[in-house]
């Protein structure tokens, strides 16, 4: 995995993405609170969920804009 790409990850820890993983024949989209940048996977909370999903997998990474609400996170 490319080095910028990781730092880039670490300094959204934190933050609510979306992560878009190439699975099998599509891809598929899991959303969550990016809590961990390990070695060669990212770890994902959404509520009672924890979501590990390794480098390999990723095909994008999806971020509200500076700025932008997040309606989940609204009361």
């Amino acid at each position: 995995m490319n080095y910028d790409f990781v730092e880039g990850l670490e300094d959204q820890v934190g933050d609510s993405i979306a992560v878009i993983i190439n699975a099998g024949e599509g891809c598929c989209l899991h959303q969550g609170i990016l809590c961990q940048v390990g070695v060669d996977f990212v770890t994902l909370v959404d509520g009672d969920e924890r979501i590990e999903v390794p480098f390999e997998s990723i095909a994008a990474i999806k971020k509200q804009a500076c700025g932008a609400a997040d309606e989940r996170m609204d009361p």
